[in-house]
């Protein structure tokens, strides 16, 4: 069983870190996901007072638990999310995210390197119905919506001929692959994007990011996370080291 590292929990919400190649929602069938791995820890937990949320399961009621998702990562991302124990929770931090007053901090490692140390990328993104796939479009696209976060380069290295760079990124937006997809559209995919870096298109991959074996999962997490409290409103924030680093 996937162990669940949880870095907060109350009665209201639970902060807990994704692993790579875990949903973030219930994903059915017999694959992993952080829904269930919470309701299970939750249901081992049930005569602790923590885990007997007002609006949740009890223990013998043959309820599971409620575990309510407020933001999303990517299956292959790895990165710090919360999750409300109660739907009053719920209701406020959702409604926290989508005023974009919940903080979200990213790394990634680049193959290729911004013109500028720091600065802001903005597009209007498309969602394609099918392969799960995004692109950028233009603003009259329809189901266009607008993607916009800022980054700072922290780092960079100039090996085997090809410059990777590793970044901070804060998310101003949230669209289906945006950071994965923003850097791409200017020929800096993530290394280890096997959906949109074409290192990863050919057999065997090309070129140091697709060589590297650092390369070998996606180089993208999320590092960091501020939001209020919904029940207390006291300022949360949480931060993990990547599990990468050049």
């Amino acid at each position: 069983m996937e162990e669940l590292k949880i870095l907060y929990e109350d009665r209201e919400i639970l902060v807990a870190v994704k692993p790579e190649g875990v949903d973030s929602e219930a994903a059915g069938g017999f694959g992993k996901d952080m829904v269930n791995l919470i309701r299970n820890h939750l249901a081992r937990n049930s005569g602790n007072s923590a885990a007997a949320a007002p609006q949740g399961g009890r223990a013998g009621s043959g309820q599971p638990p409620y575990v309510g998702v407020i933001q999303r990562l990517d299956k292959p991302v790895t990165g710090i999310m919360v999750f409300a124990k109660t739907k009053d929770a719920a209701a406020v931090l959702s409604r926290e995210l989508r005023e974009g007053k919940m903080t979200k901090t990213y790394r990634a490692i680049l193959c290729g390197q911004p013109a500028e140390k720091s600065g802001t990328l903005c597009d209007w993104m498309v969602q394609e119905k099918k392969g799960n796939l995004s692109r950028v479009g233009q603003k009259t696209d329809p189901g266009a919506k607008e993607a916009k976060l800022s980054y700072k380069v922290l780092r960079k290295q100039f090996l085997e001929s090809q410059q990777i760079s590793e970044v901070e990124i804060r998310l101003l937006t949230g669209r289906h692959h945006q950071i994965r997809v923003q850097f791409a559209s200017r020929n800096m995919p993530l290394m280890g994007d096997r959906k949109y870096n074409p290192a990863y298109q050919s057999s065997p991959p090309e070129g140091l990011c697709g060589s590297s074996e650092m390369g070998k999962h996606l180089c993208l997490a999320a590092v960091s996370l501020s939001f209020t409290h919904p029940k207390t409103k006291k300022p949360m924030r949480f931060s993990v080291e990547p599990p990468f680093s050049l």
